[in-house]
C-alpha cells in the first residue's frame, strides 16, 4: 500500500522531471546572427544590458568586450559570460541570458494574410500554423495557391507551390513542406477575384437566404443550402431566359456590414469548360441582366423584375411581422 508520503514523493519527482524537460527544451535553441539578447547579472544589476548578435556571431558586453554567442544555447552563453566577468568582478558568479527576439529564426509572410510581415519564433512550426498565427488568410486568400520560396541555406531560391487547403481538409498537415529560417511564404489571391467562400466573415449574423433577379424564369428569394454554387442557384430559379446576358452576371455579396459587387463572365467560363465555382453566401443577390440597352445598362424587363423582386421582399417582411404579432 502506498503511503501519503510516498505519493507526495512520486508527485514531486514527476513535477521536477517535467520542469527539467521544459528547461531542457527551451535551452535547445541555438543563438544566431541578429538575435536580440538580454543579459542579467542579478548580483550586480548595473551591468544588465540588451545586446544584438552581430554578423560575426558576437556580442559586445561591458567589462569583457566581445564574446562569441552564435551557436550557443542561452544557458551555455550565460555560463560563459559569468565565467569571464567573474575574472574582473569576483562578486559576479553567474549571468542569465534570455532571447528577446529570435531574428535568426525568421520567416517572412506576405500576400493574402491578415497580418503580413516577419514571423520569428524559437522553433519554426508547420506552414499551416504560421498562416494561422499571422491572422489567417483574407477573404480573398487562396490556400490552394501558397508559394514557399527558399531563402536560407537549404535549396536557396527554390520555389514550391503548396495546396494547403487539401492538406488541412484531409487532416494531413505532416505532408506540408518543412519551413526553414529566412524562407518566404506567399499566400495567393483567388483567381476569380471573388471572396473565398470557406472563410467566415465578420459582422452581424445573416439570414440563410439568397436573392435572384433579372433574366431568370423565377426571380425571388430562396433558402440557402450549404454548398450551393452559382450554377445550382440559377438552376433552382428555373434557369436563365434566352435573352439573358451571361457575360455580365453580378453578385452583390455582403462580407460584413457592407456589400461588394462582383462581375462574372459565366458565358466565357462555361465555354472554356472550366467554370469558376462560386459558392453562394448568405444574403447574396445574384443579378442576371438582359441583353440590350436600357437605363444604366438595365433593360425594361430588368426593371420589371426589380419591382417584382422588391415586392417579394416586402411581402416576406410583412408576413414575418404579422406572424410575430
Amino acid at each position: 500500500m502506498i503511503t501519503k508520503r510516498q505519493s507526495f514523493m512520486v508527485i514531486t519527482t514527476m513535477a521536477v522531471l517535467i520542469l527539467a524537460m521544459s528547461v531542457s527544451l527551451h535551452a535547445e535553441y541555438d543563438i544566431g546572427v541578429d538575435d536580440v539578447l538580454q543579459i542579467v547579472f542579478w548580483q550586480v544589476t548595473e551591468l544588465n544590458q540588451t545586446a544584438v548578435v552581430n554578423s560575426e556571431g558576437k556580442l559586445t558586453l561591458a567589462v569583457i568586450g566581445e564574446i562569441t554567442a552564435a551557436g550557443l544555447t542561452p544557458t551555455a552563453l550565460g555560463r560563459k559570460i559569468g565565467e569571464q566577468v567573474s575574472r574582473f568582478n569576483r562578486s559576479i558568479s553567474q549571468a542569465t541570458v534570455t532571447v528577446l527576439q529570435y531574428n535568426s529564426n525568421t520567416v517572412f509572410v506576405e500576400g493574402e494574410v491578415v497580418g503580413p510581415g516577419r514571423y520569428a519564433r524559437d522553433a519554426i512550426p508547420d506552414l499551416w500554423t504560421i498562416i494561422k498565427e499571422m491572422g489567417g488568410i483574407t477573404p480573398f486568400g487562396d490556400l490552394r495557391d501558397v508559394k514557399v520560396i527558399r531563402g536560407g541555406k537549404i535549396d536557396l531560391g527554390k520555389i514550391l507551390t503548396v495546396d494547403v487547403l487539401t492538406a488541412v481538409t484531409s487532416n494531413n498537415i505532416p505532408s506540408l513542406p518543412k519551413i526553414y529560417p529566412h524562407d518566404l511564404i506567399q499566400v495567393g489571391r483567388m483567381a476569380s477575384g471573388l471572396p473565398n467562400p470557406g472563410i467566415p466573415s465578420a459582422g452581424v449574423e445573416r439570414r440563410q437566404v439568397y436573392y435572384i433577379l433579372g433574366s431568370v424564369a423565377r426571380p425571388g428569394v430562396y433558402n440557402l443550402e450549404t454548398g450551393t454554387d452559382l450554377l445550382e442557384a440559377l438552376a433552382i430559379a428555373g434557369g436563365t431566359s434566352p435573352n439573358a446576358d451571361l457575360k455580365k452576371i453580378r453578385v452583390s455579396s455582403k462580407l460584413s456590414d457592407y456589400a461588394n459587387i462582383y462581375s462574372i463572365n459565366f458565358d466565357k467560363q462555361t465555354k472554356e469548360g472550366r467554370p469558376q465555382r462560386y459558392l453562394v453566401q448568405a444574403e447574396d443577390a445574384i443579378i442576371v441582366p438582359h441583353r440590350g440597352g436600357g437605363l444604366f445598362g438595365i433593360g425594361f424587363g430588368m426593371l420589371r423584375d426589380v419591382v417584382t423582386f422588391a415586392g417579394t421582399i416586402t411581402s416576406t417582411i410583412l408576413l414575418v411581422d404579422r406572424l410575430s404579432k
